[in-house]
């Protein structure tokens, strides 16, 4: 079903990972004020990867997403330890929405369109 496709799988994992990185940052505004608190770090990355079964000569086209979330370390840190720069953050979390919201939009737009195709079809 097009809920199992590749498209939609990598649109969900998009989705987790926006989500995740709004936590991200969310978290570090929370924690501008803390003492010696490091700025945590997101990143999202997709990879396709293709595997050759030797057997029967097919590639199998697979994705693998990988979210890490790091400390940034390589700033400068105020007089506390702080080292969360309340602008980037602000930025970063806004972009985090924009992009989720992108997902939604185009995952909308898929369904609709699939929608579209069975309420309109003559199936006779």
């Amino acid at each position: 079903m097009i809920l199992d496709s590749l498209q939609f799988k990598a649109m969900e994992s998009g989705i987790k990972a926006m989500n995740v990185k709004q936590q991200v940052h969310t978290h570090n505004i929370a924690n501008m004020d803390t003492p010696d608190y490091k700025t945590k770090t997101f990143s999202f990355e997709n990879t396709l990867e293709n595997h050759i079964d030797n057997i029967g000569k097919k590639t199998d086209i697979e994705y693998s997403f990988e979210a890490k979330v790091g400390e940034k370390d390589n700033v400068e840190v105020l007089v506390d330890g702080n080292n969360v720069d309340i602008e980037t953050e602000n930025i970063e979390l806004y972009s985090a929405y924009i992009q989720s919201s992108a997902i939604i939009q185009k995952m909308n737009s898929v369904i609709s369109d699939y929608r579209y195709v069975l309420t309109n079809a003559n199936f006779k």
